[in-house]
Formats: C-alpha cells, structure tokens, sequence
C-alpha cells in the first residue's frame, strides 16, 4: 500500500505545480495582449497506475508516472513575459505594445528561475493594467508622508516617487534624487538625467514616458551622499511595491548603489555588468549609473553594450542617426 499512496501522491503534486504555472503563463499571456490561443492536437490521457483488487495483499511495483511539460522554444530560460513560448503559441501580435522576437532574448544563461516558465517572485497580487495608475498614486500618497529616516524628511523638499508608465516593459532604478530632482519631484531631470533620456530616446529609440523611472530612495540625502544601509532598507518596500505594481518585463539597474542594493552584493560594477541578473524573477542589466557618465566618458562605451543587450532581448532596433 505504501508504494501505491507514494505513486499517487507524486502525480497530484506534479498536477499541481503544472496547473500554478499554467496559470502563470496565461497570466503573463493575457498582460502581453494575447487574447486567444490555437487549440492543440489531442493527446491520449495520462494513465495512472491501475491495480486489481485481488493484488492488493500482494507486493505490487511503483508505476512511474511521467508527466510531460511544454519545451521553451529557446535553449536559456526566457526572460518574464518577453519570454518566447512552446511550440503552440499563437502568431499574434498585442496592441499595447511590441512582443520580442524568440531570436531576441537573452543569449547567457539566467540563474534562479522560479519554476518551469521563469515565474516572477512577487507576494502582492497581480494589479491589471487598467488600475495601476491608481494604485501607484495610492503608493505615492503614502510616500509623501513617510518619515521612516527622520533626517530625511525633515530636510526634504518633497519626495520624488517615479516618473514614466504604469505599463511600460522596462524600468530603470537609480540611487537617490539629487538637488533638482527634490526641488521638482520628478527623477533624474538634472545634467544626469539628461544624459539617462537621451540614453532612452536617442540610443534605445524608445520615448522617456514609455518607461518607468524610479530609485532606491524617494528623499535627497543631503549633499547627494550615498544612502545608508537603515535608508535604503527603510525605503526598499517601496520600490518593491512599485515593482509589483508596474511588473515591468526588464530592469535596469544604474549605478554601484541600485545594483548593490537589488541585487544584495558588493561586487563592482564592473564585475556585475555585462550579464543578465534577476530580481524578483524579473531579467535585470546592470550598467553605469548617468552621473557616472558624465565624469567617466570613457565608460560610456560600456554602457551602450549593455543598453544594447537590453534591447536585443526586447526586440528594439537601433535607431538611425537624422542627417
């Protein structure tokens, strides 16, 4: 009897996980605009294991069950919902937004992923699409009242939350505001983030209100001095809030900071860009932060081929140079 309950046991496990990531991926479907999917060829149902009455009193062998999954089109673990599907995904193309190409994803492998179809890791629920400009003006509200780092929120102007879309596929995380961004709200609209727009615009092609922009604190350290560990681990639930809300299909991480803190690492930024990470399930790139940039020129070379690893998973062309 005990091989038998053993058998049965493994197979409504295994039912179990398959139906939680199915379900992901229909999830993950329905936000990419696949509304419809093409029926697949019948297959014979899964037997399991079957035992006369009469052989009960006597040994009887394990029956192995196999139960079998959907092969990834592509041989690495495909990125969250940019991801290219089995063999039965429909040919249709969203309306919100374009879908990757499977020659675009990431080339190197991804470590850490969550289940069979790369689940992202989030413990709130999934927020539609349609709703999540309110639940991040919801989150901002909160932040503006916050006052977790006393010295903070006394010498703030104001909090800087986030710019960008509650939709976009793409977010970038920087460090902290500096002077300008205190003084106007928004993230990265100084000399930097100059630099980071036309980073988007004119070297990803893509418009800087298609993306969504944040940073690790939502108050300016003063001096613009780098925040503390019991700052950055105040204001963390924050950003992982806006995360969860958005659920942007890549991350870009700018600067030792953002990268260090997302990532729990001390490595360099040398070290940890020029690879794919994730966070939260999430693929992330991580590269030099725009004021870096600014007194490194030399870097920025590096920080195209990461900007162009980032696009060629998402499927962006270069854009021509006018003129």
């Amino acid at each position: 009897m005990d091989a038998d309950a053993g058998t049965d046991s493994d197979y409504d496990a295994e039912r179990l996980r398959l139906i939680r990531e199915v379900r992901q991926r229909l999830e993950s479907l329905s936000r990419a605009g696949v509304e419809t999917m093409p029926r697949s060829p019948e297959r014979a149902p899964v037997p399991r294991p079957v035992v006369a009455e009469a052989a009960v009193a006597a040994p009887r062998p394990v029956v192995e069950v196999k139960v079998e999954a959907p092969a990834p089109a592509a041989p690495t673990p495909p990125p969250v919902e940019a991801r290219p599907e089995p063999s039965s995904k429909p040919k249709a193309t969203p309306t919100t937004r374009p879908k990757p190409s499977p020659a675009s994803v990431p080339q190197q492998p991804i470590a850490a992923v969550g289940s069979l179809f790369g689940a992202v890791e989030f413990k709130s629920p999934y927020v539609e699409p349609a709703d999540r400009a309110e639940a991040l003006a919801v989150l901002a509200a909160e932040v503006a009242g916050c006052v977790r780092c006393p010295s903070l929120a006394a010498s703030r102007t104001q909090t800087v939350f986030a710019d960008g879309s509650p939709t976009a596929r793409l977010m970038f995380i920087g460090e902290a505001p500096g002077a300008d961004e205190d003084r106007l709200g928004v993230p990265f609209v100084g000399k930097a983030g100059q630099l980071l727009t036309d980073m988007i615009t004119k070297g990803m092609g893509l418009r800087r209100e298609d993306v969504y922009i944040a940073n690790i604190l939502k108050c300016r350290p003063p001096e613009n001095r780098d925040p503390t560990p019991q700052e950055s681990s105040n204001c963390f639930p924050y950003l992982e809030r806006q995360i969860e809300i958005v659920r942007p299909e890549y991350l870009c991480l700018l600067g030792r900071v953002a990268a260090g803190t997302l990532l729990n690492t001390a490595l360099s930024m040398g070290r940890l860009r020029g690879r794919w990470h994730r966070v939260f399930g999430i693929p992330a790139v991580a590269t030099y932060h725009p004021a870096y940039l600014l007194r490194t020129p030399a870097a920025k070379k590096d920080a195209w081929e990461d900007l162009q690893m980032l696009m060629r998973a998402m499927g962006l062309v270069t854009p021509k140079k006018k003129g």
